[in-house]
C-alpha cells in the first residue's frame, strides 16, 4: 500500500515512490563534511554490498525524501 504525501520543499502532492541506492559503506547522513568522508555518520541505506533506503522524489522541484525503514 502506498500513501501519497506532498513535498516538503514546495507542496506538490503525490511525490513518486522509489529508492536511494549506494554501495558500501553506504549512504550516509552528516552534518557537515570531515576526514573520515563517509566512514562516520547516521546511515539511510542498509545492505551488504548493494546498499538501499525507500525514498520518494517531487517531480516539480526534485527533492528527495527518504523515509524511515519501518
Amino acid at each position: 500500500m502506498s500513501e501519497t504525501m506532498s513535498c516538503p520543499s514546495c507542496g506538490h502532492d503525490d511525490l513518486t515512490a522509489g529508492v536511494i541506492v549506494g554501495r558500501s559503506p553506504g549512504v550516509k547522513f552528516k552534518a557537515s563534511q570531515g576526514l573520515a568522508g563517509d566512514l562516520t555518520g547516521t546511515p539511510l541505506t542498509s545492505g551488504v554490498f548493494n546498499h538501499t533506503a525507500p525514498a520518494r522524489r517531487c517531480g516539480e522541484c526534485g527533492t528527495v525524501v527518504v523515509l524511515p525503514e519501518r
